[in-house]
């Protein structure tokens, strides 16, 4: 659909369809799934947990940071040479067309974005590229995915709405955005459920988690959106205008800077060891390195802190500060052990967002060291 955004956070989803004949896959949908999840872990490598053969998809992590849903199909011909592709989701299998919304979204760009056929028929100038509104969904999916710690709507809710409320402009893109991203957020204070525009009778918001996803889109357009007021003011300066965009989408390019980057924890005279592990308390398997990509959720983390020039006795403190829509409404933003000098500290990937791990030794009561160490856990269903 060329609408993908590779995440500065790099925790973004790549969607595979992988079409078998029937014959070449189990009957139950459940095994077939599970067959795919077999073939990969045995010929690939690099991953940060194994394949996991999941309700709709094989997904595979991947130690880069990004994470591939393998969505299986099979195809059956009957004697007349008719063909049906079925979708292996749950525990059986339903007759989709994996192509059937990538070519629904192709007609709606066609269709929708100048020069529309009124438009050729009226002899409107029109000065934009072709295909507007593919990059209209394309900016609104970097907005949603523009903090680390939103759980917003994946892209195929995002482009249902924007191809749904999509506001056409002959001349500018940033006009086109703006009066976009307004008739979004009156969509979503009306209702919060999307359909599926290729199979009737299906909601994409369905499940409880995937409403909520939508609820916080509005909740931050809502909170967003009032930062773009001064672009309409005839008096605006760039470097007001600067400021407006960088509120949403909050990228380089409008602070003309990098982010500082976290001072290393060694040179605060203690160093944070943290590694990855398939079980709380079990045996480690990967060394982790602060601020490094995202992982997936249900991968448990082991701390360890090796201070300088601190003698014993003295106690080591962890305090979790977590971010994020999901964090935040499970209460979980911050809590905090007291452990001892070797005793090792075990957590887990469970919100998404951009967390701290913040180690501080204590001696007498008083603070000696302290470092952070950070951790990017990607989006997706929490593991208990």
């Amino acid at each position: 659909m060329h609408t993908l955004n590779q995440s500065e956070h790099i925790d973004y989803d790549i969607d595979v369809a992988v079409i078998f004949e029937a014959s070449d896959l189990p009957e139950k949908a459940a095994d077939a799934r599970a067959r795919v999840r077999d073939a990969l872990l045995e010929k690939c490598s690099n991953f940060t947990k194994e394949p996991e053969a999941r309700k709709n998809a094989v997904t595979v992590w991947y130690a880069d940071g990004y994470h591939i849903d393998f969505a299986v199909y099979r195809r059956r011909t009957d004697w007349f040479g008719n063909q049906t592709i079925e979708h292996a989701g749950g525990d059986e299998w339903t007759a989709r067309d994996p192509m059937a919304y990538t070519t629904w979204f192709s007609k709606q760009v066609d269709s929708k974005s100048p020069p529309t056929y009124l438009e050729v028929l009226l002899g409107t100038r029109v000065n934009v590229a072709k295909g507007q509104l593919r990059r209209i969904v394309r900016f609104i999916k970097a907005f949603a995915r523009s903090r680390s710690g939103w759980a917003l709507p994946g892209g195929i809710i995002i482009t249902t709405l924007v191809c749904e409320v999509y506001k056409p402009h002959p001349t500018r893109d940033d006009v086109a955005l703006v009066e976009t991203l307004k008739a979004l957020l009156a969509r979503l204070r009306a209702t919060v459920d999307v359909q599926n525009p290729v199979q009737s009778g299906a909601w994409f918001t369905s499940s409880d988690r995937r409403k909520r996803e939508v609820e916080r889109l509005r909740d931050t357009l809502a909170d967003k959106l009032p930062n773009l007021d001064i672009l309409h003011q005839p008096l605006c300066t760039p470097a007001q205008a600067y400021k407006a965009w960088d509120a949403i989408f909050c990228h380089d390019y409008w602070t003309g800077a990098r982010k500082a980057v976290a001072q290393s924890a060694a040179a605060n005279g203690l160093t944070i060891e943290c590694a990855l592990a398939r079980a709380s308390k079990s045996k480690v398997y990967k060394a982790h390195v602060s601020d490094s990509p995202a992982l997936p959720k249900g991968i448990h983390l082991r701390f360890m802190a090796t201070p300088m020039g601190v003698e014993l006795p003295y106690s080591v403190r962890w305090t979790v500060r977590n971010e994020g829509d999901e964090a935040r409404e499970e209460g979980q933003l911050t809590h905090s052990s007291l452990l001892g000098p070797s005793e090792p500290y075990w957590t887990s990937t469970a919100f998404k967002g951009r967390h701290t791990m913040v180690c501080e030794i204590v001696k007498n009561g008083q603070t000696v060291r302290r470092a952070e160490h950070i951790v990017r856990i990607a989006p997706g269903t929490r593991y208990l």
